[in-house]
């Protein structure tokens, strides 16, 4: 999860066109590391949440697994998915991520499970 720098620089660029009704969702494809369980992703991950939560733009974060029913994974693939109300958000905590409790979070999620990659979506809700 240590490109989320990066692809959060692009939020915050995205935010500029017209998606100013639209929450920001990052989906990212992982796999648990060996020997590592869903116990273990929990826990990393709720502390990776409380430490985002903390920081600006962070205080409205969700996020969510995704665990395959019927999908090609691969053995322990699942996503991980972050969510912003909109992308105002998004460019707050980039600002406020390097250095943050967050990045030191990364870490010790990084020992639980590895990410390769993520995409990044506008989404709007049907009224």
């Amino acid at each position: 999860m240590k490109t989320i720098t990066r692809i959060l620089l692009v939020a915050l660029f995205a935010g500029s066109m017209s998606l100013a009704n639209a929450a920001a969702v990052q989906v990212w494809k992982c796999s648990l590391n060996d020997g590592k369980t869903i116990d273990d992703l929990k826990g990393v991950s709720s502390a990776w949440l409380a430490a985002t939560k903390s920081m600006a733009g962070g205080e409205e974060v969700k996020a969510f697994y995704n665990f395959p029913v019927a999908a090609n994974t691969g053995g322990g693939g699942f996503n991980f998915v972050v969510i912003t109300p909109d992308f105002e958000a998004w460019g707050k905590l980039t600002e406020a991520y390097p250095g943050s409790a967050a990045e030191k979070a990364d870490e010790a999620w990084g020992e639980v499970a590895e990410c390769k990659g993520s995409s990044l979506w506008a989404s709007e809700k049907v009224e």
